[in-house]
């Protein structure tokens, strides 16, 4: 039993190198696709307006998002429709969407169906992420109704659009000494927390007070504030993060609210 423990504790620690290696080489080589993108973009005559951002808000296109919330499984795209649909319900109900996707800026790149549960619907899913590669993703999302058919293509890199959902089942209790002890888990989407951990944040702000204290980043799913106001109610939120800082902070979780002990 003993050493299987080990054995399971071994193989986690050379996954961890392993993704730190990669990580660091996807890090070191950044520069070098930045570059790469900005010498397509400047030798492309008519690129679509949308092209160089995970986020298309292109006036007479679509507003397209894709984030990896579920790094590394799967990463999940949405859209809405312009706002000439928008003011054009029955248009809109009209309206049917086809979503592809690629690997590399140019055509030559397979392309391949993104999992729509629909036509309609407006979203899809990219599974199977190529991890740590510096060639872009290319997601192409197409509207069709009565009046024609538009597109918007999005480029990403699938570490660049981490963004896990925030962490869950918080709770926040007093402990002697003027302190709460805050506890969470990961987000249940997050599929792999013991192999691409998460790092987190706390905020808390007692009440009366107009800003938020924060701490962190905290490596470990509890934390104690230290050094509160006695009978003084305090709310705390945790967010989550990539723990070697792709993509972006998740949002704050539900407020939780609680007051430390007198004593």
């Amino acid at each position: 039993m003993g050493n299987s423990l080990f054995q399971r504790m071994e193989a986690r620690d050379r996954m961890l190198g392993l993704i730190s290696s990669r990580r660091s080489s996807l890090a070191g080589r950044e520069r070098e696709w930045r570059d790469s993108m900005k010498s397509f973009k400047d030798s492309c005559p008519y690129p679509p307006p949308a092209f160089f951002s995970h986020l298309s808000e292109s006036p007479g296109l679509l507003s397209v998002q894709c984030w990896a919330v579920r790094y590394p499984e799967a990463i999940d795209c949405s859209w809405t429709t312009d706002r000439e649909t928008e003011t054009n319900p029955e248009q809109d109900l009209q309206a049917s969407f086809i979503a592809t996707y690629r690997l590399g800026m140019f055509a030559q790149g397979e392309t391949h169906p993104c999992l729509q549960p629909s036509p309609e619907a407006h979203s899809c899913v990219i599974p199977n992420i190529q991890m740590f590669s510096m060639i872009p993703y290319i997601f192409n999302i197409t509207v069709i109704t009565q009046q024609g058919a538009r597109s918007s293509l999005v480029p990403f890199i699938a570490e660049h659009i981490i963004k896990p959902d925030p962490p869950e089942a918080i709770s926040v209790n007093p402990v002697p000494g003027k302190q709460l002890r805050v506890q969470w888990e990961p987000p249940h989407s997050w599929p792999f927390p013991k192999y691409f951990p998460l790092k987190y944040l706390i905020r808390y702000q007692r009440q009366g007070a107009t800003r938020f204290r924060q701490v962190g980043p905290i490596e470990e799913t509890s934390f104690i504030l230290q050094g509160l106001r006695p009978r003084t109610q305090y709310q705390v939120q945790v967010a989550a993060g990539d723990f070697m800082d792709y993509g972006e902070l998740s949002t704050w979780s539900t407020v939780m609210a609680t007051t430390p002990g007198s004593k």
